[in-house]
């Protein structure tokens, strides 16, 4: 009795815990390596975003001037990605460390079965975790969190997007924000770690010494579906609500759907224990039906454990689903403005301007027909709820009667034959926005900066792909510095115009051919940031099936055992890695469609959203290679029976 009662003194003691956690690293190298390498990865990508949004707020550039301009838009992009980063750690790390410690399970039965209570049981693996990620983040921090961030400067720099002013922080700020992201990595590790600690503590010492694996239901807690729902409620729906109902910009509305997708996206990733096993039922009649010997054996291990499944499933998930929903977002707006662009465009021929010079203002005439140019200038609207600080908008100089030969705005109220001298023509985003009806007068600010009271007589739908504003050409010319035509419209014989040096001339069929609906600086922001969170996630894919793979050594062997060959094991495990592959890939289409679906009708662009083919596929491709060729490496599917038997896990 008195043995007994010393036993959990002796173990719960700060060296002892300290020995524990020292042979686990030494037992098992592989196990702790991956949770290790997780949270390095973690801190050193997450802390050179940071360093790169520090610096670019760092120099004190003059107001409304090109370069602060710049330094605002790094930092937009910078905290967009910082945000991506942040949920990615937060789930990445959850998963890892959660099956890390799910792992630990048997341990932990023998250490209640000789008498340590349950909270001296939270308090060691609450050490060990803290301890393993603040160690791993530092190392990760102090290795590469610099180098990435001089590189991204550099990417960043080399493209446009980042101020070449702009210095990265000083050393004094850089061990700050280093010594930051470590306890920042070290609290999201220790949380997830306590979470499965928490549920096992629930399991009986016998049970999980007859099963470890009973873990996996208890963590289907009530916290976890109340937490999962809450965030459901809280978040998503309020989001999808605005995004599909409200009457906001359909820029903000593309703002939108990323910021959706990072809700969602945790919120699948907390409800997989519900989730998981519905969706595997139809990869196992897959499987079932491709391999009828192994298919079923690969069925019965993703049915087995859903927590190893959902740990592999979720990087899948944030990689393919990030991708689909910010590219989507992206090529919805764009298919958005070709629609309207292909629409609205009455004119026979368009005259543009080569790279570097201007189209004349002046009215021309031509042999067998008429061009109208349209006067490029700029409109400041009044503030609204949604921006206090409303940037110029561009906006075309033209009167109303020969604007509506050329192009069909698709006026909803009023008419564009009453835009003369002291009126203008608004979009409906913009109209909608400031709750503006036809005849009331409003007070603009023009592109030199004056401000003039002018009176609303049309609202058009289609200015998503022309100018949201429409000002009378006089006007234009009065108040724009230096005007140019944006472009000149021509109906008639198109042929006959007088081309002159540096301008193009096409035909409408040519020039909605060569449209670029989309900005190609936004374009090339997007797909850094897909790069960044996909290699991101991607890494923590194949450190996570690698991980998963470490602990099923006994049913590998037993399996050979059987006589299953060397082949049918390794597909064994290219059925299971493919089926979690799949789950995610469900989870990232349930994202994609909740947050481009609303988007793509509201834009009038059809129920079925647009996606970016090579790159989701591209993602996609990745996506399933980083699940497969790890946990086929770590398997070791090919060695022999003796050598499956003699192996030892790492």
């Amino acid at each position: 009795m008195s043995a007994a009662s010393r036993v959990p003194s002796s173990l719960a003691g700060t060296t002892s815990m300290r020995h524990l956690f020292v042979s686990e690293v030494r037992a098992y190298p592989g196990r702790v390596a991956g949770a290790a390498l997780a949270c390095a990865i973690t801190a050193a990508a997450v802390g050179a975003c940071a360093l790169l949004f520090i610096g670019a707020g760092l120099p004190d550039f003059p107001e409304n001037s090109a370069a602060a301009d710049a330094a605002q838009d790094a930092r937009n992009l910078l905290s967009l990605l910082l945000s991506m980063l942040l949920m990615c750690a937060v789930v990445v790390i959850g998963s890892t460390v959660s099956l890390w410690t799910g792992q630990r399970l048997a341990q932990f039965a023998v250490l209640r079965a000789l008498g340590v209570t349950a909270g001296g049981l939270r308090r060691m693996v609450a050490v060990d975790v803290a301890s393993l990620a603040f160690l791993a983040a530092a190392a990760g921090a102090a290795v590469g969190m610099v180098p990435l961030a001089h590189l991204g400067k550099d990417l960043l720099v080399e493209r446009g997007l980042f101020p070449e002013a702009a210095p990265l922080p000083s050393g004094g700020q850089t061990w700050w924000t280093a010594v930051a992201v470590c306890l920042t990595t070290a609290a999201v590790a220790l949380l997830a770690a306590m979470a499965a600690v928490l549920a096992a503590g629930r399991v009986s010492p016998g049970a999980l010494l007859k099963d470890a694996e009973l873990s996996g239901a208890s963590s289907r807690s009530r916290i976890r579906l109340i937490t999962g729902v809450a965030m459901a409620l809280a978040l998503c729906v309020p989001l999808l609500f605005a995004m599909a109902f409200l009457d906001i910009p359909a820029t903000v509305r593309g703002a939108m759907a990323p910021g959706l997708a990072l809700v969602v996206i945790p919120t699948l990733a907390v409800l997989p224990p519900w989730i998981v096993p519905v969706l595997v039922v139809p990869a196992c009649w897959a499987m079932r039906g491709l391999d009828r010997r192994v298919g079923r054996i690969a069925a019965a291990g993703l049915r087995a454990d859903p927590a190893r499944t959902t740990a592999m499933a979720v990087p899948v998930l944030l990689a393919v689903g990030v991708a689909v929903s910010l590219l989507g977002a992206g090529a919805t707006i764009g298919r958005a403005v070709e629609r309207q662009t292909g629409e609205g465009l009455r004119a026979d021929g368009v005259v543009t301007a080569e790279p570097g010079g201007r189209l004349p203002v002046t009215s021309r005439t031509f042999p067998g027909g008429t061009a109208t140019p349209l006067v490029a200038s700029e409109v400041t609207a009044p503030p609204t709820s949604f921006d206090d600080e409303p940037a110029a908008t561009s906006a075309w100089g033209v009167d109303g009667p020969a604007l509506a030969d050329v192009v069909d705005l698709d006026v909803r109220e009023g008419r564009l034959a009453d835009l003369r001298d002291g009126a203008f023509a608004a979009g409906a985003m913009q109209a909608d926005g400031h709750h503006w009806s036809v005849g009331q007068k409003v007070r603009l600010t023009m592109a030199d900066g004056s401000r003039r009271t002018l009176t609303l007589v049309a609202v058009f739908e289609r200015d998503l792909a022309f100018p949201e504003f429409v000002i009378p050409r006089s006007t234009a010319l009065d108040r724009t510095p230096s005007p140019y035509a944006d472009r000149i419209l021509l109906t008639g014989q198109i042929r006959s115009w007088p081309k002159e040096p540096g301008q193009k001339v096409d035909s409408r069929a040519g020039y909605l051919a060569d449209l670029a609906p989309r900005n190609p600086a936004d374009d090339l922001a997007s797909r850094l940031i897909v790069a960044v969170v996909a290699g991101y996630a991607l890494l923590a894919a194949a450190n996570t099936c690698s991980l998963a793979q470490r602990d099923r050594r006994a049913q590998r062997s037993s399996l050979r055992a059987m006589g299953l060959g060397r082949f049918q094991l390794l597909r064994c495990v290219l059925y299971e890695a493919a089926g979690a592959t799949a789950v995610g890939v469900a989870l990232a289409a349930v994202t994609a469609v909740t947050c481009l679906v609303p988007l793509s009708v509201v834009l009038k662009a059809g129920p079925v959203p647009g996606f970016d083919g090579p790159w989701s596929v591209g993602v996609l491709v990745a996506a399933a290679l980083a699940v497969a060729v790890p946990s086929a490496v770590t398997a070791h599917p090919l060695s022999g029976v003796r050598k499956q038997f003699a192996r030892r896990p790492a």
